[in-house]
């Protein structure tokens, strides 16, 4: 594959020729929208319900997002066919932010900036399925938690802590309460339960099918979840776009349940995987 595309402010030119101005309110104050998925077979996961979210986060914030749903799917579908390899799946991303600023404050609803970025998606190596992550804990509440804003501010300070200790990722408690990952969502197992936070937390995609999944063969309850409760949990597995759904063996330097993915965990994997193994085809 050549020079990467995207699609920005109604035209699709590569990468390297892409330009957000200086006074672009999403840079200069931060004010914008962030949406991510990932293809199975090369088709968008989950499409509406990502649209939906996304619809969600932008009328929370009063953006207007300035193409159709339908031209957003047609203009992902030309970035998969220019930039993925027919044998890879796809990382899909797009940002609204409110356009340029006025008076350093406001923005015009009707000339946001949008972009679009489609990549190949990478992999997390098979042992970490295998053998389980570890989590690293910090006391953190997002502001506006139920939207999917672009302040990842503390997820990208806690990068460098997260990598010295070997986690995957940071978990938010706050409180006393589990909140979620930085970008994923918790689940934990107690006596074949599968429990996760409801509130102050992003409805993640990949959690919403978990939890549809799960409820086949498990009670699975979504109410405040104590961070005593997590340690003591049997199990715990995360879910994100990015990394499908992964055991987690231990939080904060201590060891959840066995040290070792779960029956649970396991059973919830298989039936993610043959859930998403032949998405899309007919």
């Amino acid at each position: 594959m050549g020079a990467l595309y995207c699609y920005l402010n109604g035209k699709t030119i590569p990468v390297s020729e892409a330009k957000v101005g200086v006074y672009d309110i999403g840079l200069l104050r931060g004010f914008g929208i962030y949406e991510a998925m990932r293809t199975f077979n090369r088709i968008p996961f989950m499409w509406n319900d990502h649209v939906e979210r996304f619809h969600r986060s932008t009328e929370a914030l009063k953006l207007t997002i300035p193409i159709s749903d339908e031209e957003i799917h047609k203009v992902i579908a030309e970035l998969i066919g220019k930039n993925i390899p027919e044998d890879k799946d796809a990382v899909i991303r797009f940002i609204l932010t409110g356009g340029e600023a006025i008076g350093g404050i406001e923005f015009n609803p009707r000339t946001p900036t949008f972009y679009i970025l489609v990549e190949p998606l990478e992999h997390l190596a098979p042992e970490v399925f295998a053998k389980g992550c570890k989590l690293i804990v910090h006391e953190h509440l997002r502001i506006f938690p139920g939207y999917k804003t672009t302040n990842y501010i503390t997820a990208v300070l806690l990068q460098e802590e997260r990598k010295k200790a070997g986690a995957l990722e940071i978990l938010y408690t706050f409180q006393g309460k589990v909140l979620e990952p930085a970008t994923s969502n918790l689940f934990i197992v107690k006596n074949g339960k599968v429990i996760t936070a409801k509130d102050d937390v992003l409805a993640g995609i990949t959690r919403k099918v978990t939890i549809d999944l799960a409820k086949k063969e498990f009670e699975v309850e979504e109410r405040e979840v104590s961070v005593d409760e997590m340690y003591a949990a049997d199990e715990a597995f995360l879910t994100s776009s990015f990394k499908d759904i992964v055991p987690v063996v231990e939080v904060g330097g201590k060891k959840i349940g066995s040290g070792i993915p779960g029956p649970v965990t396991k059973r919830v994997i298989q039936l993610f995987h043959e859930f998403t193994v032949n998405y899309g085809q007919t």
